[in-house]
């Protein structure tokens, strides 16, 4: 680090989502001036402006900040997922506690930007009004552009066709025939309402769908699923993700048979989880629990089990007739309504707003779009620290604000000369290894199709190794175990990467990871497999045994 040549930046910020306040808060740590755009009233990106009964897919401890749990500290405890609403104020309130809305220039679309190469300043065009900076932050987010599948014979179709961005409130299911096309997560809410508020709901899957995960393991608010997402669970080696994902369903399944029979679970539900269990083994030689995104809302396993009766599982779609769809198997189902909850598209039309004039920013945004040629998500090779994408690396299981406040941290650091990127060509060398293993563990079909998803604890720990603050597990272990087996065994918050390196809040760190809830009977069990591998890597040296996360990404060999 060279702390002699820091400087203050100016820095424009384009959104106000997660991604963008926390992108503000680090830069305003490190000194920095800033500006942001965002062209609605209000913070919060897509959730602001969600259907009404949206639910959060990550409960409160996984998607928080490091350093900001909020105003209900209960919620350490006794940890839920939260509603869109209770979301958008978590943001807020963090906004009002960092001092960060004088910064926000609300209701203020960005309509072009581009390199002044003359004054070595980017500059963004609002309002006809040009502004000059020394970097921008595009934290606009991968939810923004819909991406709405052309069907075969759309044009005859007379129903509605309309992407879930589109949806606001269940309400306008009633008596309707809905087919739902996807398995991600917001297609198993969608699927779920229509067939409860609709008349008939099919459910189209190209192919296989997400790994399931239910919000809650026993359908209560008691303990959100993702508690499991835990530094030791995460460690399991890669290339053994087909028996992992056997051994933790069988886990499951004896869980579900023990609550049902001593605790009287509802027959109902104990039903449901069993049945997402068994659609999980069903596919798992093509989708274990590694080599997929997960779904972490099992809505369609419900939708299917309690609304079976007019709830149905589809095929892709084949083509489309007046009042009706052929799928796959040939089978025909009359539809009022077609959803597509099938994600979105990543585009940045500021950058190509000007391409005659600017063409180097046009061929900047396309080849932005593929996040995962970026370096780390975040940084173009031919364009360095100038300009940073922020909040487009997408988990396959975790949570995308964690992994942006990580990206923020390290930019604000990077604006401060108190790190360095690697050279173009090394950047160029690390990119292409870094797909070569996405592809390896979540496969090329689905690596090429998302291009921004990724590991959620191995690329934590890449960002926090190259920021210098992920946590000395070998020395907490010896002078504070108690310490230590939270760390492995409890949520992987972002507050691990407090405890040291740059400014690091170690006191309110430990405080938080130490009065999390955690899982002990799974956690305990994946530490003893954990064990079991690192013993086989250790002294035999089988490269496959080798834990996730315990070596930089570079280090990994890609044979199982």
């Amino acid at each position: 680090m060279d702390d002699d040549k820091h400087v203050q930046l100016d820095v424009g910020i384009i959104g106000c989502g997660p991604s963008g306040l926390v992108t503000l808060k680090e830069l305003l740590a490190e000194g920095h001036r800033c500006t942001v755009f965002e062209k609605s009233n209000s913070i919060g990106g897509l959730f602001a402006r969600a259907y009404e009964e949206g639910i959060l897919v990550s409960s409160h401890l996984l998607t928080m900040f490091s350093d900001f749990v909020g105003k209900d500290e209960t919620i350490l405890r006794k940890p839920r997922m939260l509603s869109f609403m209770e979301y958008v104020q978590y943001l807020n309130d963090y906004a009002d506690y960092f001092h960060l809305k004088d910064f926000i220039r609300f209701e203020t679309e960005v309509k072009s930007v581009w390199k002044d190469y003359s004054s070595n300043k980017w500059k963004i065009s609002v309002n006809e009004e040009i502004s000059s900076f020394d970097r921008i932050a595009i934290c606009c987010g991968i939810y923004e552009n819909t991406n709405i599948p052309s069907f075969h014979n759309q044009h005859l179709f007379q129903g509605q066709i309309q992407h879930l961005k589109t949806i606001k409130s269940y309400e306008n299911f009633h008596k309707k025939k809905i087919c739902i096309v996807g398995s991600g997560e917001s297609a198993s809410d969608m699927i779920l309402a229509a067939a409860k508020y609709g008349e008939k709901a099919f459910l189209s899957i190209r192919k296989d769908h997400g790994f399931l995960i239910p919000r809650y393991i026993y359908g209560n608010q008691d303990e959100p699923s993702d508690l499991d997402t835990t530094r030791v669970h995460h460690s399991i080696p890669r290339a053994w993700g087909v028996l992992h994902t056997y051994i933790d369903m069988m886990n499951s399944l004896i869980k579900s048979y023990f609550k049902s029979i001593c605790f009287n679970q509802s027959h109902e539900h104990g039903f449901i989880r069993r049945k997402g269990i068994f659609m999980n083994l069903k596919q798992i030689s093509t989708s274990h629990m590694w080599s997929t995104f997960g779904t972490k809302n099992s809505g369609l396993v419900e939708a299917l089990v309690k609304y079976k009766d007019k709830c149905f599982r589809k095929p892709a779609v084949k083509e489309l007739k007046q009042n009706s769809i052929i799928f796959d198997d040939d089978s025909e189902e009359y539809v009022d309504e077609i959803i597509c909850c099938t994600g979105f598209q990543i585009s940045f039309p500021f950058l190509e707003q000007n391409p005659q004039k600017h063409p180097e920013m046009q061929r900047l945004g396309n080849e932005a779009k593929i996040c995962h040629n970026l370096y780390k998500h975040c940084f173009h090779p031919d364009f360095g620290d100038e300009i940073v994408w922020i909040g487009f690396a997408r988990p396959a299981l975790g949570s995308i604000p964690p992994l942006a406040e990580l990206q923020a941290r390290w930019f604000a650091l990077l604006c401060s000369n108190k790190l360095k990127l690697p050279t173009k060509l090394e950047m160029k060398k690390q990119i292409f290894n870094y797909v070569k293993y996405l592809k390896w563990q979540l496969t090329s079909y689905r690596v090429e199709r998302l291009t921004n998803l990724t590991d959620f604890l191995i690329y934590s720990d890449d960002l926090a190794r190259t920021i210098g603050c992920r946590p000395n597990l070998l020395k907490i272990f010896f002078r504070e175990p108690n310490l230590w087996l939270k760390l492995m065994c409890g949520p992987l918050l972002n507050a691990h990467y407090r405890l040291n390196g740059p400014h690091a809040k170690p006191e309110q760190a430990k405080e938080i990871i130490l009065r999390i809830k955690w899982v002990k009977q799974s956690n305990i069990l994946y530490l003893i497999m954990l064990i079991c591998y690192a013993f086989f890597w250790m002294i035999f040296g089988i490269e496959s045994c080798k834990p996730a996360s315990w070596y930089p990404l570079e280090k990994y060999s890609l044979s199982p």
